[in-house]
C-alpha cells in the first residue's frame, strides 16, 4: 500500500516563477495596474517582465496597437514572499482607483 505522506516527501520541491505566475493568474489585475499607475489608461493587455523589491516592470499593449514598457513601484519595498502581498495591495489600489476615477 502506498503511503501518501511518504510519496509527497520523496518529490522534489517545485519553485514557481513569480513573473510567470503573475502573467498566468493575474492578467486582469496587471491591466488594471498599467491603467491606474503605469501611465497607460488605454491598456488592453499587460504582461509582467520582471518583479523586484521596488516594483514591477510591464509590457503594455494599447487599443491602437501601440506597445510600450512601464514600471510601477510598490508603496513600500517588499522582498521575497512579501512581493506577493505588495502586488495584491497594488492590484486592489488600482481597482479602487479605476472604479472611483473611471
Amino acid at each position: 500500500m502506498l503511503d501518501p505522506q511518504r510519496e509527497r516527501k520523496d518529490l522534489p520541491m517545485v519553485r514557481h516563477d513569480p513573473v510567470q505566475r503573475l502573467n498566468d493568474q493575474h492578467a486582469d489585475e496587471l491591466v488594471d495596474v498599467a491603467r491606474a499607475f503605469g501611465g497607460e489608461p488605454k491598456a488592453r493587455s499587460a504582461r509582467a517582465t520582471s518583479i523586484d523589491d521596488a516594483g514591477i516592470d510591464l509590457v503594455v499593449e494599447t487599443g491602437d496597437g501601440r506597445r510600450t514598457t512601464t514600471r510601477v513601484a510598490f508603496a513600500t519595498p517588499a522582498s521575497g514572499a512579501r512581493r506577493r502581498l505588495a502586488f495584491r495591495d497594488l492590484a486592489q489600489q488600482a481597482a479602487e482607483h479605476l472604479r472611483r476615477d473611471g
